[in-house]
């Protein structure tokens, strides 16, 4: 069962590989304002931590660990005037695969990690949570979660953005399936931190507040879980995740 976990894994993170395009950023000196707080929306919205889970806790014993990949709509002309020159046909869809963990700890805490490598990119992300479950959920009512995480975009020279995240989980077990949704807010910090002179006179530091919502599905099959999820935060972002649970 572990070996063809790993590779499912394997796969899906060849997955995310295969559809990528060559996106390095890097701005141009006569890049505007309204054009970096555009794409410092879009950035945060890829850059922003995403649960991919239900809200009921592990527990104490509980684990999971697993990929996933988020396949987030960009506007094509948000980035085709941050990336390298050259790049003339940024994809539709910029692929995310994210290696992820979540812990289990008393009083219905769960705690979480992740990190992502772009394909063929100079962006890494990393970041984490805390979720709470308020209600854990019995047979006949559902449970229901705070969660909070933050997220930082690293490998890019000349920017540092970061993003904050609040959201409401509502979820319900039904046999091996457990259907979620939920709501929240993410909070998007980003600053240009380059040299250009032109740049730093014109370039704003952006923060920009977005709502966000989002729903799910987590299967289960002894130790394998696997997780669908479709996301609207200023854009559709679909995240697929397989991980081994306890």
């Amino acid at each position: 069962m572990k070996r063809i976990v790993l590779t499912l894994l394997v796969t899906l993170l060849a997955t995310g590989t295969a559809f990528a395009a060559k996106y390095d950023l890097k701005f141009a000196a006569d890049l505007a304002n309204d054009q970096f707080k555009s794409f410092a929306r879009e950035a945060g919205a890829v850059a922003a931590y995403r649960g991919v889970a239900p809200a009921e806790p592990q527990g104490l014993t509980g684990f999971d660990i697993g990929v996933e990949a988020s396949f987030v709509d960009i506007d094509s002309d948000v980035w085709r005037a941050v990336l390298n020159e050259g790049t003339t046909n940024p994809p539709s869809y910029l692929p995310v695969p994210r290696l992820h963990l979540r812990k289990g700890l008393p009083f219905n805490i769960d705690v979480g990690a992740m990190y992502a490598q772009v394909p063929d990119s100079n962006i890494t992300l990393w970041g984490g949570e805390l979720q709470v479950a308020l209600l854990e959920g019995t047979t006949a009512t559902p449970a229901l979660a705070l969660r909070g995480s933050y997220s930082s975009l690293e490998g890019v020279d000349d920017l540092d953005l970061q993003t904050y995240a609040a959201d409401a989980v509502l979820s319900k077990g039904f046999l091996m399936f457990t259907p979620y949704i939920g709501a929240g807010v993410v909070q998007i910090e980003a600053e240009y931190t380059g040299n250009n002179a032109t740049l730093q006179a014109n370039l704003q530091d952006q923060s920009l507040t977005e709502a966000r919502y989002f729903a799910g599905v987590q299967a289960s099959l002894a130790l394998l879980r696997l997780t669908g999820e479709v996301e609207y935060l200023e854009r559709p972002i679909y995240t697929v995740k397989l991980s081994l649970g306890w």
